[in-house]
């Protein structure tokens, strides 16, 4: 399994196309975060109901949709290149070929949430100036929101995999996670309280709190959101270890 893992870790961070994703869901929060605190103003009564504790948090959503198309650029960047066949050649162990590709985007998901995140709200509250915290000011809280953000890229980028690895398409993890996480369950939450159990907005309020829209609290959000990544890994082993190499 190490070999089989630092192959594939090596193999998913030289090609330009992830580096390029991984380099932009690394900056964009930070630069969205410079921008929102340029334009903060202290004297708008949103700006006054909003916690002072959450500025830069904001942005973890927007980060969301990289991490979904960085963990399946990884996890099908084989199979589109046509090196999936070789290397289930030299790896008759599937769960060996599988089991690194959930690891590497897992990780590469929490390294994300954790890097991009902590620069953003670093940012934010320096910019925004006496509206703000000092960094011996952050608050325990604030490092559980981050560690919660990490959690929730991690299990974003497990979703993205596993569904990759089960279509064999890039596109196709787009076209379902994409929209998600971009709220359009959260638009329908009102009208089908039901969707709060559904995987991206189960986990939602890792990335900061939601009052007052009916979602799960972070803990049980984060406990529902990965039984969802959970199932989906274990179905992409099942799925994975199932096919003929014939068909890669």
């Amino acid at each position: 399994m190490i070999p089989s893992l630092r192959a594939h870790l090596t193999r998913s961070l030289s090609l330009m196309s992830v580096r390029l994703v991984l380099a932009s869901a690394l900056l964009a929060p930070p630069v969205l975060a410079l921008a929102s605190g340029l334009a903060f103003d202290p004297g708008a009564p949103s700006s006054a109901s909003f916690p002072i504790e959450a500025h830069g948090f904001e942005t973890a959503g927007l980060g969301q949709p990289l991490v979904v198309l960085l963990a399946a650029l990884v996890a099908g960047s084989d199979t589109a290149s046509g090196a999936l066949r070789t290397i289930l050649l030299a790896t008759p162990r599937r769960g060996a070929v599988v089991g690194p590709v959930i690891v590497v985007v897992a990780a590469l998901g929490a390294l994300i949430g954790l890097v991009a995140t902590a620069s953003a709200v670093i940012v934010k509250q320096s910019v925004i100036g006496s509206a703000g915290l000092s960094l011996d000011r952050f608050t325990t809280g604030m490092a559980w929101n981050l560690l919660g953000v990490a959690v929730n890229y991690a299990l974003i980028a497990i979703l993205a995999a596993s569904i990759t690895l089960i279509a064999r398409s890039i596109v196709a993890t787009l076209v379902i996670l994409v929209p998600l996480v971009l709220g359009i369950g959260i638009s329908l939450l009102g009208a089908v309280p039901l969707l709060r159990f559904l995987p991206d907005l189960a986990g939602m309020q890792l990335l900061t709190p939601y009052p007052g829209v009916g979602l799960l609290d972070p803990i049980p959000g984060g406990l529902v959101m990965a039984l969802w990544a959970g199932a989906a890994a274990t179905i992409a082993g099942l799925w994975f270890s199932r096919r003929d190499v014939g068909t890669e």
